[in-house]
C-alpha cells in the first residue's frame, strides 16, 4: 500500500509548491501558479507534501480527475513546470 499526503486545498498546496520552489517566487496570480491552483483546487490534482515525499515528488491525479480533460490538465502543468524548472 502507498499512503500520500497531498492536498486540494488551495492554500496549503501554493506554500507546498514554495517549498518545493525555495529559490522562485511563487504567487497564486495568473502569470505563475494560480491555473494550476485553480485545478488543485477543483481537486483534479493534488500536490504532496514536500516535507513528507522530497523534492521530485509531481502531482497526483485526484478524485475528479477527468481523461477527457487530460490534455488541458497535462499543458496546465506543463506551463508550470517549464515556467520554474
Amino acid at each position: 500500500m502507498n499512503i500520500q499526503f497531498a492536498t486540494c486545498n488551495r492554500v496549503i498546496a501554493l506554500g507546498y509548491l514554495q517549498k518545493l520552489y525555495p529559490d522562485r517566487s511563487i504567487t497564486d496570480t495568473p502569470e505563475s501558479a494560480k491555473p494550476l491552483l485553480d485545478i488543485v483546487e477543483k481537486d483534479i490534482i493534488r500536490i504532496p507534501d514536500p516535507d513528507m515525499h522530497g523534492k521530485q515528488v509531481g502531482v497526483c491525479p485526484s478524485k475528479n480527475w477527468d481523461e477527457a480533460k487530460e490534455t488541458e490538465y497535462i499543458k496546465i502543468l506543463q506551463a508550470f513546470h517549464d515556467k520554474y524548472k
